[in-house]
């Protein structure tokens, strides 16, 4: 049966709405009548070119008499699909495009005039469906027709804009097994420019070393944004009819189905750009605007797989190394999304592989390819999960195990026994700090003493910017500054950091390339009686750093000393008040905050209660541990005020403790 919206706007014709509105005259529409029985044009079009009404106006009152919603067709984006239910033709000759299908029987068809019952009676007979009309400007229903009818003249128009040096082309490497479905969808929506306009946009990716491309769809556009070195940045904005055929270019390469916009999806595929084989991993998350597609790069050839090249310490560099040659245990590597721990773990296991040794990996998904080593990826679907493959590891008879991220107790269990029995695991969690994951660890249902006995290290990483080489400034520090290092004016004047300026190497950002802080914690005899006893996490980190391990902050802080990234930069990446450091005003070296003398010259860096010894705030009148007041004491220049007991008893001393 027709829907209601059908049978309820053949009662009046368009120019009877618009008189009773007041908005024409009876002999304006005689005269508009005349005129279209001669040129066999719509109504609204006659009245609105002789200027007696405009587009607004026509779909106000059929809006309001009607109850007809109004379309604005810049803000969406139509299916090629859909398109081909009605030829061009038909749309140009009635002034509409078809935007949706509602349901299995019903098709939303936007028009200038939805009163003419010829127009719904053809457009239902050639698509088959029954017709929903919609009301759009007739000017923006002609320009969409323009649009979605030649797309590939649209898109070239887009090209000639945004393209400054196309003779980069990116070339396709299509799996065998997809090759004949995925000809076959080609032909319905990858013209020619629009593969043109992904291959552009990807290729420019690459060459902007981004990480990830995101195509996102909003209410009038698409954004193209992409991260470089850690950060979005714009890349372009599209007009927002060029939404679904991008995205259905980018999952015909993906191998994932056009048809299905409602759930996620995830798939890969690979290009060649300049020479250099690249994998690009897709997924797609319905959202209010459409599908939106983030594109992981990853660049095996520029991607650092060297351990000495990570920016690692060569103190910590040694402790890395003499884990990988263990025979057994298990070492983690912790630290948010994106801080590069797989990276970590792959230049280990590219060190460390020789070919006496059988080496599996377990990911989700396999990001980088080795040579000689057996990689396996987990697929949920056919219930190839963590713990399903790691029992199956076992049986392969292996001398170390790579799981991409211990996520539950199962995992956690298979990982810890296959440590004890003489395997070499290495693993990921996230976590903020290297402590910290061993509180993990025990939340997820592991035994403490289970944890003690099989954890050989923890390693915390975060990845900071590197400033460019040809445009970063120097200056001395001043301001908040010289608070966060701990030093006063006088001080900072023999002390040179550098800031971000910009230029065309760097992409006006004043960064290129990312480096790597690290906080590398050694279980040793100590350490492990704690965590068997279930000891806090600040409890663990204080003794880690009493035998000598660097908090990621002082590491980073060395960084910004040497030149290598800000201290802008620093401090976005680990949050100061608990993970960087001071500078000693000494000596000028980098210095954990937990420790109240400098370990390399002994100077006193920290304000404490000389009566509980608690660490205090300079601000404090009073000590909160104990209620000490504080007095103000006269100290050698560059020494610290310290609180003394109320009853005046004199200067106390300050003590040497490390």
């Amino acid at each position: 049966m027709p829907s209601v919206s059908e049978t309820n706007v053949v009662r009046k014709k368009l120019g009877e709405y618009l008189l009773e509105a007041g908005l024409i005259t009876d002999q304006q529409l005689k005269e508009a009548l005349r005129r279209q029985r001669q040129t066999k044009e719509p109504l609204g079009q006659i009245l609105t070119r002789q200027g007696m009404v405009s587009e607004a106006d026509i779909c106000r009152v059929l809006h309001q008499q009607l109850g007809l919603p109004i379309v604005d067709l810049e803000s969406i984006a139509i299916d090629e699909q859909v398109i081909g239910l009605m030829r061009e033709d038909l749309a140009k000759k009635h002034t509409a495009i078809p935007i949706e299908l509602e349901n299995r029987n019903t098709l939303r068809v936007a028009l200038a005039d939805p009163l003419n019952p010829q127009a719904l009676e053809d457009i239902k007979f050639q698509s088959g469906y029954f017709v929903r009309p919609v009301l759009a400007p007739p000017s923006e229903i002609v320009e969409a027709i323009a649009k979605y009818y030649h797309i590939d003249a649209s898109v070239v128009e887009i090209l000639e804009n945004i393209i400054k040096n196309d003779s980069v082309e990116v070339r396709e490497i299509i799996p065998e097994e997809g090759e004949e479905n995925i000809d076959e969808l080609m032909k319905i929506s990858s013209g020619p420019p629009i593969v043109r306009l992904a291959n552009w946009l990807i290729t420019r990716a690459v060459e902007m070393r981004a990480s990830d491309i995101h195509i996102e769809p909003q209410e009038k556009g698409v954004g193209v944004r992409c991260r470089v070195d850690g950060l979005l940045q714009d890349l372009e904005r599209l007009p927002k009819w060029t939404q679904g055929a991008l995205v259905s270019r980018i999952k015909i390469l993906a191998t994932l189905d056009i048809a299905e916009k409602r759930l996620p999806q995830d798939g890969s595929f690979r290009v060649e750009v300049s020479g250099r084989r690249i994998d690009l991993r897709v997924s797609t998350l319905p959202t209010a605007h459409g599908e939106k597609v983030v594109i992981r790069i990853v660049d095996q050839e520029r991607s650092a797989l060297h351990l000495d090249s990570l920016g690692l310490s060569e103190s910590d560099l040694d402790k890395i190394r003499t884990y990988g040659s263990r025979p057994q245990g298990i070492v983690i590597v912790t630290g948010p999304t994106g801080s590069g721990k797989s990276t970590l773990l792959y230049s280990l296991l590219q060190e460390i592989h020789t070919v006496t040794k059988n080496i599996i990996t377990v990911e989700d998904p396999v990001e980088y390819q080795i040579a000689g080593i057996n990689q396996v990826q987990v697929d949920e679907k056919s219930k190839k999960t963590f713990a399903a493959i790691l029992r199956a590891m076992l049986r392969q008879d292996p001398d170390i195990m790579m799981i991409g991220e211990i996520r539950d107790l199962e995992t956690a269990q298979i990982a810890f026994r296959a440590s004890i029995t003489g395997h070499l695991v290495l693993s990921t969690v996230h976590t903020n700090d290297a402590p910290s994951a061993v509180t993990r660890l025990v939340d997820l249902g592991l035994q403490p003493y289970m944890v003690a006995s099989s954890l050989n290290s923890v390693i915390s990483m975060r990845l900071v910017r590197l400033l460019c080489p040809k445009c970063k400034d120097q200056y001395v520090p001043a301001g908040d500054e010289l608070r966060i290092l701990g030093i006063s004016t006088r001080e900072a004047q023999n002390v040179a950091l550098h800031r971000p300026v910009g230029c065309d190497y760097c992409g006006q950002s004043g960064y290129r390339g990312r480096t790597g802080i690290f906080e590398v914690l050694e279980l040793d005899d100590p350490i492990r009686r704690l965590i068997a006893a279930g000891a806090a996490e600040s409890m663990i980190r204080a003794e880690a750093v009493q035998a000598g391990m660097t908090p990621i902050g002082e590491d980073g802080l060395a960084k910004v000393l040497a030149g290598e990234t800000s201290l802008e930069e620093l401090r976005r990446v680990v949050y100061y008040e608990e993970e960087t450091a001071r500078l000693c005003p000494a000596c000028h070296e980098p210095v954990a905050s937990e420790y109240h003398f400098c370990p390399h010259c002994g100077h006193s860096i920290a304000t404490t209660c000389l009566k509980c010894d608690r660490r205090v705030d300079p601000n404090w009148d009073h000590c909160p541990s104990c209620g000490t007041r504080r007095e103000r004491v006269q100290e050698p220049e560059d020494s610290p005020e310290v609180l003394v007991p109320a009853g005046g008893r004199g200067r106390i001393s300050k003590r040497s403790r490390r």
